[in-house]
């Protein structure tokens, strides 16, 4: 069982907990597939958009909806940190898919 595995010990599936620790962020929206909904995980009866952690030399990959406002570069890179921190990839690409509008 790997970093990306979804049988990861731990309260909810890892897929599950990367997208709770991002959602957390302030200037995270909402989580996106992506413009072809290819950035996904899929769990058991269900499909989480917006998560892949891929495996082996693969890169995990999320896609995000940013408030705006917030600073794209320095947000991705915080996001970075907090994907590599809860799923222990070494490789993180962060999608930033739209902006949410005040109001």
């Amino acid at each position: 069982m790997g970093p990306g595995s979804p049988e990861a010990p731990g309260p909810g599936s890892l897929p599950e907990r990367v997208a709770e620790a991002l959602l957390a962020h302030p200037a995270v929206a909402a989580l996106s597939g992506g413009p072809y909904g290819t950035i996904a995980s899929y769990l058991p009866g269900r499909r989480l958009p917006g998560i892949s952690l891929g495996g082996g030399d693969e890169p995990a990959r999320v896609g995000v909806v940013l408030r705006f406002g917030a600073p794209i570069e320095a947000t991705a890179a915080e996001l970075r940190r907090i994907v590599a921190g809860v799923s222990g990839a070494r490789r993180v690409d962060v999608v930033v898919t739209d902006l949410e509008m005040p109001g």
